[in-house]
């Protein structure tokens, strides 16, 4: 199975990427919804969260504050390093279980939503990857920042520093999507990317020579079993 690993500044049309993969079919593996569900009440990273900022970070429910925590974080780099340490190895897990219940599932692409990529090393060692990234101008990025979370230009522009910036993202990328024009423009490119590794007959090698390997100890136990058996035979006769 081939793996798109997905990324790209914040608020740079990575779920509109996404949503043209659902809509083909592709399974898809969102970093952003795998970090609220690990992060929901009755879970061991809410407890170390809540234990670790506080219950000033929680509604009257139990639930994250997930705004309230990102601004605090945004601005300070040693507790976004203690808030990934909690989060980060959970969500690493639950991406590991969907990637292999889609492989079982015999799909020949996958694309992996991460948005913090390049800050990990998981994409360095993915087997039959490739990296995609989405941008835009950073006007653009500032504005539709501002129109999709209700943040001020300050607290836009942290949030847009507080990552790598684009340009030597761009440099880790095997493949470019520019997020600038219309939407139209965006869903035409998504899908040549689609047709481009769906079409590949890699994975299915791959997979064929994965299973081979996974048969060979059967195999070799079964031919074990068979010579035991006539060897018997032969000593009764």
């Amino acid at each position: 199975m081939h793996t798109i690993f997905l990324t790209g500044g914040i608020a740079s049309g990575t779920s509109a990427v996404s949503e043209v993969f659902q809509e083909r079919g592709i399974p898809v593996i969102d970093a952003d919804v795998i970090a609220r569900k690990v992060v929901k009440p009755g879970t061991s990273a809410h407890a170390r969260l809540r234990a670790e900022f506080g219950p000033a970070f929680f509604d009257a429910h139990g639930n994250l504050l997930r705004k309230k925590l990102a601004d605090v974080v945004f601005e300070d780099v040693e507790k976004r390093r203690r808030l990934n340490a909690i989060t980060h190895p959970a969500v690493r897990w639950e991406i590991a279980k969907q990637y292999l219940q889609a492989l079982f599932q015999g799909a020949n692409l996958c694309l992996l939503d991460i948005p913090l990529l390049f800050e990990s090393d998981v994409w360095k060692w993915w087997p039959l990857s490739t990296v995609c990234l989405v941008h835009c101008s950073p006007g653009q990025q500032m504005e539709r920042l501002m129109a999709r979370d209700g943040c001020t230009r300050e607290q836009a522009g942290a949030r847009i520093n507080a990552q790598m910036p684009i340009e030597e993202q761009k440099l880790r990328a095997e493949l470019l999507i520019d997020n600038s024009g219309r939407r139209e423009e965006l869903v035409e490119k998504a899908v040549t990317i689609i047709d481009r590794y769906e079409r590949s007959l890699v994975p299915f090698y791959v997979r064929g020579v994965f299973f081979l390997l996974l048969l060979t100890p059967v195999w070799y136990f079964l031919n074990l079993k068979i010579l035991c058996l006539l060897n018997f035979v032969i000593f009764l006769l």
